[in-house]
C-alpha cells in the first residue's frame, strides 16, 4: 500500500492481536488509530516504523465495572464475606452527589490510561450516564433490576426503566439485567425476560460468588436468611422458597438461550456445571473478577476449569469498593500467577476479543484486524517466557 502523510507504523518483539501472536510485523494506522494494514516489517524502512521492546496488544474490554461505586474505594473491609459486604456497601452508600460525580470521572480517566477501551458496566441510577456520554471510552450500561419482595416486582421493574430510558435519550448502548439469583424473584424474571425494549439484549448476572448463595437455594438458611431478616427486615420464607437446586438451576429456566448473558463471578460453579450449562447455552459467557473474588471472599475459581469454555471467557474488574483498581492488566496478573499453566495468548483474548464479542462491539474492538480501530497497548516487561511478572506494565500507545 502506499504510505500516505498521517498514517503511522508501530512494531514490537511480538503482536498478540487478539486472536493470534505475530513476530516481525508492523501495524500500519491512520491518525485516528483505524488499522489500515498489517504486513511483514522486512518490506519497510526502519527508520519509518515506531518500534517497541515489548509487547503489543489490543486495547482491553473490562466486561464487568461499576463505576457508580468509585467513591467507595478504600471504604470496606477486605475478606469478610459477600453478605458483610452487601451490608457495608449499602450501610455507607449514602455520598454527596459532587463526590460521586468526581470520584466516578477519576475512575474512567484511570481505565483510559491503564489501556482500557471498553467496559460493561451496572448501574443502580442514573449518576454515571453523563461521564459515560463524554468519555473515549465506549460504555455498555448494565441497568440492574432486583427486590425480594415478589409483590413489588412490577416498582422494582419501573425503578430500572427509568435509568434505562435516560440512557437511552442520551445515545448509550444499555438493557435491564437481573441482578442476582438471590436478589430477583421469578416476578422480577418474568417481567426482565419478556420486555421487547431491551435493545441490544444483552444481559449481565452475578452468579455463585459466595457458597451462601448455595446453601440459601438448597434449604433457605445460612448468611442470606440472616441478611433479609435482620437486615432488610423482612421474613425470608415469605419472600424466598428454597428449591432444593443451586441458583444457576434456578438461573437457567428464564435465560433465553439464543440472548448473549455474562455470568460474573462463578467462584462456586462446578466443572460439570459449567460444562453442561455451556453445552445447553451457547450465548452464555463467563467473567472472571479475580481481585474482587480476593477482596469480598478470599478465593478463587478454578480457572483451569475455565479452559473448557475458554472463547467465552471474558475479564472484569467489578469496582473499587471490592477493588484496589480498575486496571484489567492487574487482573490478568492475578490469575497467571496463580494459575500459570492459562497462557499470554489465551489471558489476553479473555481481556480483548471475548469481551467485545458479549457487548457485539467486536466489529470495532477486541484483535487487532484491518479496518478496526481497537485501541494499541504496549505490555512491558514480560519474562522470557511471555509470561506475566510483578513488573509488567501497560503503556496505551493509541
Amino acid at each position: 500500500m502506499v504510505f500516505l502523510p498521517g498514517m503511522k507504523k508501530y512494531s514490537a518483539d511480538k503482536i498478540f492481536t487478539g486472536k493470534e501472536v505475530l513476530e516481525k510485523s508492523v501495524l500500519i494506522t491512520d491518525d485516528a488509530g483505524k488499522i489500515l494494514d498489517i504486513d511483514s516489517i522486512e518490506k519497510h524502512d526502519s527508520a519509518s516504523i515506531q518500534n517497541f521492546e515489548g509487547a503489543i496488544c489490543p486495547g482491553f474490554v473490562n466486561a464487568h465495572c461499576h463505576l457508580e461505586l468509585s467513591y467507595m474505594r478504600n471504604r470496606i473491609a477486605k475478606g469478610n464475606g459477600l453478605v458483610q459486604f452487601v451490608k457495608d456497601l449499602l450501610t455507607i452508600r449514602n455520598e454527596k452527589f459532587e463526590v460521586v460525580l468526581e470520584e466516578i470521572e477519576i475512575a474512567n480517566q484511570e481505565m483510559i490510561r491503564s489501556g482500557i477501551v471498553a467496559v460493561g458496566d451496572i448501574s443502580n441510577d442514573d449518576h454515571s450516564l453523563l461521564i459515560k456520554q463524554q468519555s473515549k471510552i465506549y460504555y455498555h450500561t448494565f441497568v440492574e433490576a432486583y427486590g425480594f419482595k415478589p409483590e413489588n416486582a412490577e416498582q422494582y421493574f419501573t425503578d430500572a426503566k427509568k435509568v434505562f430510558l435516560k440512557a437511552k435519550e442520551m445515545n448509550l448502548a444499555a438493557s435491564i439485567t437481573p441482578h442476582a439469583p438471590y436478589s430477583v424473584p421469578p416476578e422480577l424474571m418474568k417481567l426482565i425476560y419478556n420486555w421487547k425494549e431491551n435493545y441490544p439484549e444483552l444481559f449481565s448476572i452475578h452468579n455463585q460468588e459466595t457458597d451462601a448463595e448455595t446453601k440459601f437455594f438448597l434449604d433457605g438458611t445460612g448468611d442470606f436468611k440472616m441478611l433479609i431478616n435482620d437486615f432488610f427486615k423482612l421474613n425470608s420464607s415469605e419472600v424466598f422458597h428454597p428449591s432444593g437446586k443451586r441458583s444457576i438451576d434456578y438461573l437457567l429456566q428464564f435465560l433465553p438461550k439464543e440472548k448473549k448473558t455474562l455470568l460474573v463471578h462463578n467462584t462456586f460453579t462446578t466443572e460439570q456445571e459449567m460444562k453442561i450449562v455451556s453445552e445447553e447455552f451457547k450465548n452464555i459467557f463467563w467473567c472472571a473478577c479475580p481481585n474482587a473474588n480476593l477482596y469480598i471472599e478470599n478465593r478463587l475459581p478454578d480457572y483451569t476449569i475455565w479452559l473448557q469454555v475458554k472463547d467465552k471467557v471474558c475479564i472484569g474488574t467489578d469496582s473499587l469498593a471490592s477493588n484496589n483498581s480498575l486496571c484489567i492488566l492487574d487482573e490478568i496478573k492475578t490469575i497467571q500467577s496463580n494459575f500459570p499453566k492459562i497462557k499470554t495468548e489465551t489471558l489476553l483474548g479473555w481481556a480483548t476479543i471475548n469481551g467485545a464479542k458479549v457487548l457485539e462491539i467486536e466489529n470495532q474492538f477486541g484483535s487487532i484486524e484491518i479496518g478496526k480501530q481497537p485501541g494499541i497497548n504496549l505490555l512491558k516487561g514480560l519474562d522470557e517466557n511471555d509470561l506475566f511478572t510483578e513488573k509488567t506494565a501497560i503503556r496505551k500507545i493509541i
